[in-house]
């Protein structure tokens, strides 16, 4: 369970890393990168957390 807290509070923090770039350079291909990147993470998360059934 506690696994599964920690993988969202990370992919948590990562957009609020993540975030601060096309807010302070509001360019269409650094958001596209930042975009892909948030997408990546997602779905890494999401394998993970329904991957794991115990």
């Amino acid at each position: 369970m506690i696994d599964r807290v920690m993988a969202i509070i990370g992919l948590l923090v990562l957009f609020a890393f993540l975030i601060v770039v096309p807010i302070m350079v509001p360019h269409l291909d650094l958001i596209m990168v930042i975009s892909a990147c948030a997408a990546l993470a997602t779905y890494d998360v999401w394998r993970h957390l329904v991957g794991k059934h115990s």
